[in-house]
């Protein structure tokens, strides 16, 4: 691979993807890629490529981000979504956001608004949430919608089944089935060099109306960094409350920049601070995926991680491109150990 060759990789979630559904997955996160590459062979900054390839997966009613995510207790969408540039450490997030189409780009704007200059010492503002989130978009012309219109028909079914059984469970431990954890993600590198990843989920089932989780934050839901030999994106899926407490995506970039060798690098990652972390020890199930670029003087790889049972990547490059979904091995328990395979470019 040439030293500046543009690349880019999207997730469409660490969680359960069944296997009659593969290929709609590997289709449609294949096509978020399509989107993103055309942009970067047209000298697209990876900040740009990264939010269109999130868009494409927030329009898809088989993921859970934008249109189709999971609905809250009270029966809402509240989208989460953020995105860091890399190339000056940029970030924007939002929370909570109702009636909004792609919560990304809603994100994006604010992190390109870092450098505005406001009068009175104010500064532009990172994470907006809710309802003054939702008057940001206006002001700013970003697609709003009638919230109900982000509503699928699945979710609506998985809505009503999971409330019913809840409010009638006969046991107070009961386990939903396959929790839908399919947050989307994207790493992406520009041919100037800069790297950009992004986080965006419609957040757990049934949650809490005016839950946060980690695709709204820095540090847990994405990171991405550049150092004068090594650039990193990193983008995380999974258990929303585990992430943030573990700030998985920041800790993850600290293990690569020390390590020389990826694969080693975030295995160890998720062994120390997640899977064995002191602040999840009370806690049994431990679910989560990662979808990493790492580049150095000397390879370019991007990099899939997952405790849970299965994880769909698609990654492509001018010259190369490929979607498949990862899985855990046949005899392993989802949130005991973690597998992690690395994609050279």
């Amino acid at each position: 691979m040439s030293s500046m060759e543009c690349v880019i990789a999207v997730h469409a979630g660490a969680g359960y993807q069944k296997i009659t559904k593969e290929a709609n997955y590997k289709k449609i996160c294949m096509k978020a890629c399509k989107k993103g590459l055309e942009v970067l062979k047209n000298n697209g900054s990876a900040l740009d490529a990264v939010a269109l390839a999130t868009m494409v997966l927030e329009d898809s009613p088989l993921t859970n981000a934008g249109y189709g995510s999971n609905l809250t207790w009270n029966g809402a969408v509240e989208c989460d979504a953020s995105i860091i540039d890399g190339s000056n450490m940029h970030y924007g997030g939002v929370g909570a956001v109702s009636g909004i189409k792609n919560p990304i780009s809603l994100a994006k704007l604010i992190c390109e608004n870092q450098n505005l200059k406001m009068s009175f010492g104010r500064i532009p503002p990172c994470l907006l949430v809710g309802i003054g989130a939702h008057e940001y978009a206006i002001a700013n012309n970003i697609v709003a919608v009638d919230p109900s219109n982000l509503i699928s028909e699945k979710s609506k079914k998985d809505f009503v089944h999971n409330k019913y059984k809840v409010i009638n469970q006969k046991y107070s431990n009961c386990q939903a089935g396959n929790p839908r954890l399919d947050t989307v993600g994207c790493v992406g590198m520009d041919k100037f060099g800069n790297v950009a990843a992004s986080s965006s989920s419609g957040g757990i089932l049934l949650k809490q109306d005016g839950r946060i989780g980690q695709a709204a934050l820095l540090g847990s839901g994405c990171w991405a960094q550049m150092s004068d030999d090594v650039a990193m994106a990193i983008t995380t899926s999974g258990c929303g409350e585990y992430l943030i407490k573990t700030n998985l995506a920041k800790e993850m970039s600290r293990h690569l920049f020390t390590s020389s060798c990826p694969t080693i690098a975030i295995t160890k990652c998720f062994n120390e601070d997640f899977l064995h972390s002191p602040i999840l020890k009370n806690y049994n199930e431990k679910l989560a995926g990662a979808l990493v670029l790492y580049k150095n003087k000397d390879c370019c790889e991007i990099l899939s991680a997952h405790t849970t049972k299965s994880m769909c990547i698609a990654y492509a490059t001018e010259n190369d491109r490929k979607s498949f979904v990862s899985r855990l091995m046949a005899n392993t328990l989802p949130g005991t150990s973690v597998m992690v395979q690395g994609y050279p470019l």
